[in-house]
């Protein structure tokens, strides 16, 4: 718990700020990183990867974006306990949290495309570790020693 005399916030409010951070930060960088996929992938000879007809750019975003929140929840939802000890969670943690809460989502809906999922649960890591990162500038969490 924080002192009177000191600026910095409680652990629990770090987690309150961490699991809307993640509910905010972890769709809209994956709305994103859908929209370079989808822009990039064909430029580079990854086409045969996305679905064919391929999207519009901004509905695969928005889509993502979406998708992306209860995913963001679980991984929320696996880095606090962390944050309610110590104040800080590490990019470990980031990426197992990512992982685990976009595999869990993943199989339970059936999503089609089984084939790409390696790719994206490793995607959803990259995600977790930028909204990590993201926290730890912004002074949500301490930075790691």
């Amino acid at each position: 718990m924080a002192d009177s005399s000191s600026d910095e916030p409680s652990n629990l409010a770090r987690a309150m700020w961490v699991f809307l951070g993640y509910m905010l930060v972890g769709p809209f960088f994956s709305g994103l990183a859908v929209a370079l996929a989808v822009i990039v992938a064909p430029v580079i000879g990854m086409g045969a990867w996305l679905p064919d007809p391929l999207p519009p750019v901004g509905v695969a975003a928005v889509a993502a974006f979406v998708w992306a929140a209860i995913p963001s929840a679980l991984a929320a939802i696996i880095v606090i306990p962390r944050v309610v000890r110590t104040g800080r969670f590490g990019w470990v943690e980031a990426a197992i949290g990512g992982v685990v809460g976009f595999a869990a989502v993943a199989v339970s809906s059936g999503v089609p495309g089984r084939e790409l999922l390696p790719g994206l649960a490793f995607l959803a890591g990259l995600v977790s570790i930028a909204v990590q990162r993201a926290m730890e500038a912004g002074g949500i969490i301490r930075a790691q020693p």
